[in-house]
């Protein structure tokens, strides 16, 4: 286990980094110490252990370091998450929202298999094995508001199955990080046309596109857009 030192992220709770300005690397606070869930480094800094956070295996990573204008991260936030598949990114998630509970929903049975086992001693992770077409389905598995949906999956129809979730459970005022797959939806159309059509139906539905981050660099045709349910 490396030695290294370990600062808080400027802007994002909970995160930490190392290494030079716009050279950062990512790390969270290990919540299971001692164990991985992917294989990550495992760093200490001032007798805590840290994980580091790789933005090629977790497209969250990536959009930090990108560094969006919105700051979606607390201790206790209750988080949705669709397409949890093994543990990756919904095990950061977990060190960071340490006070708060992240439901983690995911249809492939050898994934959810892998997520229960590498997660079974963090008990602010509920895996959920489910379709996210239908959100009713687990309703009864969810007993929190949701102030975050993060979602993460590879279907053709990803803005309407995100829009039938927030629907259904993401509160006034809650935020949806999407990460929009656009050789999923049409391996032919242009990523760009591709991106513009998932933004439409999202603004006809009535959320609010607050941002759209580009994290090419980290996981090609892709793109993440921060958005947040209004009144309705």
């Amino acid at each position: 286990m490396s030695n290294i030192e370990i600062r808080n992220h400027p802007k994002f709770y909970n995160v930490f980094i190392s290494g030079p300005k716009g050279k950062f690397k990512l790390y969270t606070r290990n919540l299971d110490k001692g164990n991985r869930i992917y294989g990550e480094r495992l760093v200490n800094s001032k007798e805590i252990e840290y994980r580091e956070w790789d933005p090629y295996r977790s497209k969250l990573a990536a959009l930090l370091l990108e560094n969006p204008i919105t700051n979606f991260l607390s201790e206790d936030l209750n988080c949705l998450y669709l397409g949890a598949s093994s543990g990756t990114t919904i095990s950061h998630l977990s060190d960071i929202a340490y006070s708060g509970i992240i439901y983690g929903v995911e249809f492939a049975e050898r994934s959810i298999r892998q997520l229960i086992q590498s997660t079974s001693r963090r008990n602010n992770i509920i895996p959920i094995l489910e379709d996210v077409r239908y959100p009713q389905n687990y309703a009864k598995s969810i007993f929190s508001n949701i102030d975050l949906i993060y979602q993460d999956i590879s279907q053709p129809n990803q803005a309407e199955i995100a829009i039938k979730n927030c629907n259904y459970y993401l509160k006034k005022d809650g935020i949806l990080i999407f990460a929009i797959k656009s050789q999923s939806i049409d391996s032919i159309r242009k990523s760009e046309d591709v991106y513009a059509q998932e933004k439409k139906i999202l603004e006809e539905a009535g959320y609010n596109i607050i941002e759209s981050v580009n994290i090419h660099r980290y996981a090609a045709n892709h793109i993440i857009l921060i958005v947040k349910r209004g009144n309705t």
